[in-house]
């Protein structure tokens, strides 16, 4: 990737803003100019002129199966094949697109750090020497077409992995990470993503009961992870992840205190100085 490109990450809890200030900070003067590129970190169908939109849209109906199902070990998994796609997505907009400030909403390494914890108690609870078959069974009772779309993306993954991740397993090889010191799981968790560390984060802070106030008014069903406990824990999560990156300028904004705009015009400057 060239050395001049600027990577930002817009990171905090469901209902910290992200969207919203994200497409706030690529609105008119960004289209004006040409050289910034918002992204979704796992979403990448919601990347306008972007890649692998198919693929995206089966992982994300593949998540929603996981809540449905009440499956953390499952939608770790499907988590992990979402992140996977920040790469191809980013090195498009720079190499085809001429980004040369890439703003993403959530950050693979950062958003892996904050969850992996909450997600290996979670897939602890649930373990068991049956754990393996369960997960097949599930996978079994889901749309066909999603399954085999994931199952193709990890062949592709193979390629760089030098093996493809086996579904059934992928999630605990995962939630090992958790356990190696801290200041060894972003690069571990980087390299396993496929995916360089941000230049900038800007963590989006904002009371649980505030975000769950504004998860409540979107009108959509809930995932798993986002109860007042787990929301705190995520949130918890954030500080510690970003205390382990030394090499990443990292700032605190308060989200629940300022307008969209407001935090847009801060951030905007934050990354422009």
């Amino acid at each position: 990737m060239p050395a001049d490109v600027l990577r930002a990450a817009l990171v905090g809890i469901d209902g910290s803003g992200k969207s919203t200030v994200l497409r706030l900070l690529t609105g008119a003067r960004a289209g004006r100019r040409g050289d910034r590129a918002a992204l979704s970190c796992l979403r990448a169908h919601e990347n306008p002129d972007g890649p692998l939109h198919g693929l995206s849209r089966h992982l994300e109906s593949l998540s929603r199966d996981a809540d449905r199902l009440g499956a953390p070990e499952l939608k770790l998994a499907v988590l992990y094949l979402q992140m996977c796609t920040f790469a191809v997505t980013e090195r498009f907009f720079v190499g085809e697109m001429g980004a040369r400030v890439v703003l993403s909403e959530r950050h693979p390494v950062v958003d892996g750090l904050a969850y992996l914890p909450m997600y290996r108690d979670a897939i602890g609870r649930v373990t068991g020497p049956d754990r393996p078959a369960r997960l097949r069974g599930h996978l079994a009772s889901l749309d066909p077409a999603d399954v085999a779309a994931a199952l193709a993306w990890c062949e592709r993954l193979g390629r760089r992995l030098g093996g493809a991740p086996d579904l059934t397993t992928v999630a605990a090889g995962l939630v090992r990470l958790a356990d190696l010191p801290a200041a060894e799981r972003p690069a571990a968790l980087a390299a396993r993503l496929g995916v360089c560390l941000p230049d900038v984060v800007i963590h989006l802070d904002v009371d649980v009961a505030e975000a769950r106030r504004r998860v409540r008014e979107r009108g959509k069903p809930a995932e798993l992870h986002e109860s007042h406990d787990l929301l705190s824990r995520i949130r918890d999560g954030y500080d510690s992840a970003l205390t382990s990156l030394e090499t990443v300028r990292v700032h605190r904004v308060r989200a629940d205190t300022a307008s969209p705009a407001e935090l847009a015009a801060e951030i905007d400057r934050l990354i422009t100085e």
